[in-house]
């Protein structure tokens, strides 16, 4: 599934669930920006990275841990795409996030999750 403004839903969900850094890095703009709102990052203060490299730092700690990723539920359109992803941990407990991607140029400008824990 590919969005009108260019953007590989297909390839970014294989690159995001295979849990493949530098492919998911891609996906992003060089100036993109990702919010995540959590129950330790409330909406006063998410947890914001600005910039590829900020976002990449992020991306090598969730590439190396053991947790198992899955993307649900995409609703897809020209310049923005939702999705939920249930992200699995060792331990059994899920987090569960519902996300918003803003797309530019065919890469993602910004990202916004919500999340819930176990």
């Amino acid at each position: 599934m590919q969005s009108d403004a260019g953007f590989d839903f297909v390839a970014f969900k294989e690159a995001f669930v295979g849990k493949n850094r530098d492919a998911w890095l891609g996906f992003f703009a060089d100036d993109a920006e990702w919010i995540e709102y959590r129950h330790n990052a409330p909406p006063r203060s998410p947890n914001r990275m600005s910039g590829k490299q900020q976002i990449g730092s992020f991306l090598t700690g969730v590439c190396g841990a053991p947790v198992r990723l899955a993307i649900s539920d995409e609703v897809l359109g020209r310049d923005r795409a939702a999705f939920c992803v249930t992200c699995e941990l060792p331990n059994g407990n899920r987090i569960i996030e519902h996300v918003i991607i803003h797309v530019r140029d065919g890469r993602i400008a910004r990202q916004v999750d919500v999340e819930a824990w176990d």
